[in-house]
């Protein structure tokens, strides 16, 4: 074992270190420009709180106090906000370009796939317009600070400055203050990791949320099993585990939403601020559901992302402050892609051609949209793809034909639908297969340490 390991802050540094000379090299690499120009200049903050579902937000009706901060940002609140794909990868730059997956090249040229044994996607294409190659050519600094190495994978090259810490909200928080100080005109991406297995569950929060100590709490376990057809013992041990692991969860986003409040509180009004997930994570609703849907390699069902578009994991909670945005909240079906949209028109910049994303204004109040929604994209065993439009869902598993349909009255899924309805298939096939990717993701040997730990990679 590597003697810098024993030492986790040292061995942060020395991954830092090592990230900014692997960036420092793809930028001098880097050859494609861009060019924008902004008529309102304001300063811009994304944030991205992983795998955080929309249904763990005590804005929108959970029963604990997770969020008390961003419950009270004045800011419009989307409590239906669809992510582009169920994992980071390719999640960030559809974030980022307003592109899906499929427009912006960020995918896999297998399926199946199987990213557990290193099998990599490609990396979105050079020539698609970001938010930090767009405003970098306005005359902004950009800086991406992550506590996810697939955040800096994806899109990494894409900023001038680059920060990847393993480390909870309170430390990448810090360091997002620290590099905005002093800077008159910047663009800002912080990711925070806290509600991704390993969770960071904050010592204060497990008294909170009355965390129990139990095994692998901050991991996983019953990964394959839920002890249905077992005994007594087993189905109570998977209940009791299932309870204990939605607390820590909820634990790890009070952290988050708590380290949140110091910086977005200090930040001038005048700030464009969005927050977000990048997708959510499943807790063992859908077992039978996704096993119909997908031959999982790893034998996992129902738990985590990446292997599934059901909505637990595709169902994001989305904050915009930007002038233009009602601070209202609004259960209205929007995309993770309308962000870089909003964004830019909230600065006056024209919006590249080709953005399949648009810009919310109002309220978006559900009557001002009825395009069809997708995600697409997993990360594990067949593709899918998910198409939501006029209240009701698709999802499509394009290798195997197998096609379903539901009812969207609940939060889930309901029962299937006997036949896809007609307008869910014209949706579907409105969405075209899309173009092949960039260079393929690569990994040294510790940020393939790093995303093992994360529960990417065996």
């Amino acid at each position: 074992m590597n003697p810098v390991k024993r030492f986790p802050k040292l061995n942060d540094a020395w991954m830092e270190f090592k990230h900014r000379v692997v960036h420092w090299q793809a930028r001098r690499e880097r050859g494609v420009s861009h060019e924008t120009s902004v008529e309102n200049p304001k300063n811009v903050l994304a944030v991205v709180v992983d795998c955080l579902r929309a249904d763990h937000v005590s804005k929108f009706g959970h029963d604990r106090k997770t969020t008390p901060f961003l419950d009270s940002f004045d800011a419009a609140a989307f409590s239906n906000a669809k992510c582009a794909s169920p994992w980071t990868f390719p999640s960030i730059p559809s974030l980022l370009s307003g592109k899906y997956p499929h427009e912006h090249g960020a995918r896999f040229d297998n399926d199946p796939r199987n990213l557990s044994s290193e099998q990599f996607p490609r990396r979105p294409r050079d020539e698609v317009a970001t938010l930090p190659d767009l405003l970098e050519s306005a005359g902004y600094d950009t800086g991406l600070v992550t506590a996810i190495p697939m955040a800096a994978k994806a899109v990494g090259d894409r900023f001038q400055h680059v920060s990847v810490k393993y480390t909870d909200a309170e430390e990448r928080v810090s360091a997002a203050r620290e590099w905005i100080a002093g800077r008159d005109r910047w663009f800002c991406h912080l990711h925070l990791g806290d509600p991704h297995a390993p969770l960071d569950i904050p010592n204060r929060h497990r008294e909170t949320f009355d965390v129990p100590e139990m095994e692998q709490l901050e991991d996983w376990r019953f990964r394959d099993s839920t002890g249905e057809g077992g005994s007594e013992d087993e189905r109570e041990e998977f209940a009791a585990y299932r309870e204990a692991k939605l607390r820590a969860y909820d634990a790890s986003i009070r952290g988050a939403d708590d380290a949140l409040a110091g910086l977005l509180s200090e930040l001038p009004d005048d700030t464009v601020v969005v927050v977000c997930g990048d997708h959510g994570e499943a807790f063992w609703e859908h077992p039978e559901l996704e096993r119909r849907l997908n031959d999982d390699p790893r034998g996992y069902y129902a738990t985590d992302h990446g292997h599934s578009v059901l909505e637990e994991v595709a169902r994001v909670p989305l904050w915009i402050r930007a002038p233009g945005l009602d601070s209202t909240t609004s259960d209205a079906p929007v995309s993770l892609i309308d962000v870089a949209p909003t964004v830019l028109s909230a600065l006056g910049a024209e919006v590249p051609e080709g953005v399949s994303g648009r810009a919310l204004s109002g309220d978006a109040s559900p009557s001002d949209d009825q395009r069809p929604i997708l995600c697409e994209e997993t990360a594990y065993g067949y593709n899918q793809r998910a198409v939501w439009h006029s209240g009701q869902k698709v999802v499509a598993v394009p290798k195997t034909g197998e096609t379903l349909a539901f009812d969207l009255d609940s939060y889930l899924e309901g029962d299937t639908l006997e036949e896809v309805p007609e307008h869910l298939e014209d949706a579907l096939a409105s969405f075209g297969a899309g173009v092949s990717g960039g260079d393929r993701m690569d990994v040294d040997d510790d940020t393939r340490d790093r995303l093992a730990e994360l529960g990417y990679l065996e």
